[in-house]
């Protein structure tokens, strides 16, 4: 009876210690596996770097080169680039930016605090610029917003030093202090009378005169900020 009982407990014990090893044997190959599928970062021969968007698209997410005057690619490894994330070049000493054709959007903070751009040219196709996209662009004195643009985000352009600028019709909206502490801005114009303007968008801190269609949100924002104003 006792060597039957042996027997049972060896069984028992052989048992426990092969399924425990199998167990093992899967998870670690589970491990493997999820480590194989983790894709390294993307970055091109000039320092611009990608993420990949969930359409399939590519953003451009970060830059490291020593060029101070950037070229955004129209695509990398037969990929669109299609936005500049987040805070891709916040802080940056770059001097100049181009953007190819067909981009879409410019994410908040991207070119925040770049003291030293002072030349961007935005491609046809972008409809939005981010909130603080250009806070704090001190260089900056002018540029040209295309005509496919519909946003301008909160603090997209504010403490920069653009002297004019031209708000195109399809713009929907400008939101708060968008061209606050502006304070070489002497003219904003307004094309559409559609534009909806925040209340704080054009507190400049000059003596900017708004242009724009007459009963136009813009015109109120005009009185709002106390600006001088010219209804066309």
């Amino acid at each position: 009876m006792k060597r039957l009982t042996a027997i049972i407990l060896i069984t028992t014990l052989l048992f426990s210690v092969i399924v425990f090893s199998a167990c093992n044997c899967s998870s670690s190959d589970s491990t493997v596996s999820i480590q194989s599928t983790t894709a390294p970062p993307l970055r091109d021969e000039y320092g611009v770097g990608y993420k990949l968007n969930d359409d399939g698209t590519l953003a451009v997410s970060a830059y490291d080169g020593k060029d101070k005057d950037v070229s955004i690619p129209i695509d990398y490894e037969g990929r669109v680039v299609k936005n500049i994330a987040k805070s891709a070049f916040k802080g940056l000493d770059i001097e100049s930016v181009t953007m190819p054709d067909g981009m879409k959007e410019i994410d908040g903070y991207a070119f925040a605090l770049c003291q030293k751009l002072n030349i961007v040219n935005i491609s046809e196709g972008v409809k939005k610029i981010g909130d603080n996209a250009f806070f704090a662009t001190f260089a900056l004195t002018e540029i040209e917003l295309p005509e496919t643009l519909e946003t301008i985000g909160i603090n997209a352009f504010n403490a920069s030093s653009i002297e004019k600028i031209i708000i195109p019709k399809k713009v929907k909206k400008i939101d708060s202090l968008a061209f606050a502490d502006c304070k070489s801005l002497t003219e904003i114009k307004v094309l559409s009378k559609n534009t909806k303007v925040a209340d704080t968008a054009f507190k400049t801190g000059a003596k900017t005169k708004v242009i724009a269609p007459k009963g136009s949100s813009a015109i109120k924002a005009a009185k709002k900020c106390k600006l001088s104003y010219v209804e066309k």
